[in-house]
């Protein structure tokens, strides 16, 4: 998945191979084993810098141990370590995939969270709901992310199009989108076919997700298979976005973006600073998604730790998650220019957006996450998401609509 792989952040870390839960060490010392994933140096020091100011708020007794492994093996790993036992104490998940590991791990009491410190109360609104399931709290985030839309203001410049604000409507983007490609010749959107940058307008559109209150998967629901189907539309009627080649071109609208070939597109508030970078050959720019009719729409995204419930030593695990999650870490995950999941350390964060870009961003971070709930999945949803592109291609080229993609899907998948 691109917006997890690259997209939470720069601190992506990793799950290592014999993960073994805790145990106490010849000097009577507990070690607890911390699995996280991260694939290069970059993201193995930040892990290795937020490992030392949990080391020092859980003090001597307990020796806090990283595994790290690449994103592409982590769940490999974690399943293998599932079915052994031999899950970490303190393991990375990542909320969109939690419905499948729910069982490893041991849901946290409001007990558990005053033992640590920490209050519901202390996070941004839908964060903790990445790590819920069924009611329950699987673990805590240490990140928060959503969707935004990116534009480029010097095609609205020379369209005569003011740019987008965190107030637009769906009407005003389609708009805006219209005008531009009529004017500049260039496309005003360009269409994805990655999960999260093609179902946002869609589900903003209808105000609804695509799995409903239920669980169960709602890709035929008529009101987002409307929405859906505008969204193809944008390609096949309205022509206001060109049509994503093949099923194997994810990321696509990125290249258009980034080349001056689209002016706007659909992408995380992890990709903040880099689609408004100064080196970009255009003045970038980025505000929270169009509301639809139902009014401002989103979903909350982001990762978190939980504790194994293979774990030997919870009470030991509990300072350790608390120590990364609370504030202090977070504090650092701030710094070190992620997103945290906890709105006080969140200033931090702003303060390292870039000089020229800092009042725009903060706004549209602040904007984001009004009416933004968790991402609804099922036990299928990875199967969903994989075999979504190759159904879109067939309605971006014209050779099938969206309501029989969203048919075929809900039909292998649906349960």
């Amino acid at each position: 998945m691109r917006k997890w792989g690259s997209a939470l952040t720069a601190l992506v870390m990793t799950l290592g191979v014999g993960a073994c839960s805790s145990g106490g060490s010849s000097d009577g010392k507990t070690t607890v084993v911390w699995n996280m994933w991260s694939g290069d140096t970059e993201s193995e020091q930040k892990l290795k810098e937020q490992m030392a100011v949990a080391q020092a708020a859980v003090g001597a007794d307990i020796t806090i141990e990283l595994r790290t492994a690449p994103w592409a093996d982590f769940f490999t790993k974690l399943n293998a370590n599932m079915a052994s036992g031999k899950l970490a104490c303190v393991t990375a998940m990542n909320g969109q995939r939690l419905t499948d590991y729910t069982a490893a791990f041991e849901p946290l009491t409001d007990a558990d969270l005053t033992t640590m410190g920490i209050s519901r109360a202390d996070y941004n609104p839908g964060a903790l709901s990445v790590m819920e399931n069924d009611g329950k709290l699987y673990g805590l985030p240490y990140d928060t992310a959503t969707m935004f839309l990116f534009y480029n203001a010097d095609l609205f410049t020379k369209a005569g199009v003011t740019p987008p604000t965190n107030s637009w409507t769906i009407a005003d983007f389609e708009t805006a989108a219209k005008t531009i490609t009529e004017k500049t010749g260039v496309k005003g959107f360009a269409v994805s076919l990655d999960e999260f940058q093609w179902l946002s307008l869609p589900m903003a559109r209808a105000g609804k997700q695509p799995v409903n209150e239920s669980g169960k998967l709602a890709l035929t629901d008529p009101a987002f298979v409307d929405a859906a189907t505008w969204y193809g539309d944008l390609v096949t009627g309205q022509k206001v976005s060109e049509a994503v080649p093949s099923a194997s071109e994810t990321g696509w609208e990125v290249t258009q973006f980034q080349n001056g070939k689209a002016a706007m597109i659909i992408d995380g508030t992890w990709q903040a600073a880099t689609y408004t970078a100064d080196e970009l050959p255009f003045d970038g720019g980025a505000v929270r998604l169009p509301s639809g009719t139902a009014g401002p729409f989103g979903v909350a995204l982001g990762s978190g730790y939980g504790i194994a419930k293979n774990c030997e030593d919870k009470d030991a695990a509990l300072k350790v998650l608390g120590a990364l999650a609370g504030r202090a870490g977070e504090d650092l995950i701030a710094k070190q220019g992620n997103h945290p999941a906890q709105t006080g350390s969140q200033e931090g964060y702003f303060a390292s957006l870039p000089d020229g870009k800092r009042e725009m961003l903060t706004a549209a971070f602040r904007a984001g996450f009004q009416g933004a709930s968790a991402q609804r999945v099922t036990a299928e949803w990875t199967q969903v998401a994989t075999a979504m592109p190759n159904e879109l291609v067939t309605v971006y080229t014209g050779q099938g609509s969206m309501a029989d993609a969203l048919g075929n899907l809900q039909t292998k998948f649906g349960k």
